[in-house]
């Protein structure tokens, strides 16, 4: 499975990361142990549906983020899959790509091979979709009132629901915090050296908040016992 991570999106680094790519302004000093010019290249190759240039683009992206925010990351562990796996309700909320880098200043043009979501099937490293500020708290929202019932989707597809909900929750918490976004990138960390990379992962069980701990144990106790009567009741039929 894929190391897959959020990030604290902010428009204006993503303007100073456009603005570097497209040779207007220089790269951040913070960003020259991974920048190459392969970056630059890649906008003239995006506009002949280059969609490998695409993704060397959106992973940058990931990489000047993670250069001044935390990176919040665990195995499996984006918007997309959030959205595939556990809530599709989440993808109201997410934006592609391609509409951050027009608003940062890139040509509208240049960005039509930008994949809309993560390829989880062989994509790579990446970036992919995003939630802005703007909707975060909706996204806050959403997280706690379907909360049970990601608890009882993590915990059937044998993912660890509190180690999950714990990260997503502090994650958007952060971002709130910081009236930023949230950036999804896939099999960032690790595949470059960025100066100060804060990573965040998940809390020991233990350590977790005691009400979130408690809320995702009653519902998989009440699932297990959902589950036990049926069981029960057709054996007696």
């Amino acid at each position: 499975m894929e190391m897959m991570s959020l990030h604290p999106f902010d428009p204006e680094v993503a303007g100073r990361y456009v603005a570097a790519v497209k040779g207007e302004a220089e790269p951040d000093a913070a960003w020259r142990s991974w920048w190459t010019p392969s970056l630059r290249e890649a906008v003239g190759e995006m506009a002949s549906g280059n969609e490998s240039a695409s993704n060397r683009l959106t992973l940058g992206l990931a990489w000047a983020l993670a250069s001044e925010y935390p990176s919040f990351t665990q195995m499996g562990f984006s918007l997309t899959t959030w959205e595939a796996r556990v809530d599709r309700g989440i993808g109201m909320l997410m934006r592609p790509p391609s509409r951050l880098f027009v608003d940062a200043g890139l040509e509208r043009s240049a960005v039509l091979s930008m994949p809309i979501r993560l390829d989880m099937m062989g994509g790579g490293m990446m970036g992919g979709a995003y939630v802005p500020a703007q909707s975060m708290a909706r996204l806050a929202e959403v997280t706690d009132s379907h909360l049970e019932r990601m608890a009882k989707r993590l915990h059937d597809a044998e993912n660890d629901p509190y180690a999950v909900l714990d990260l997503m929750q502090r994650a958007i918490s952060y971002a709130r915090e910081q009236g930023l976004g949230l950036y999804e990138a896939q099999d960032a960390i690790g595949t470059a050296s960025v100066p100060g990379l804060r990573l965040v992962e998940a809390s020991d069980r233990k350590r977790m908040d005691p009400v979130l701990r408690e809320r995702i144990r009653a519902a998989i106790e009440a699932e297990k016992r959902n589950r036990g009567f049926f069981s029960r009741f057709f054996r007696k039929e």
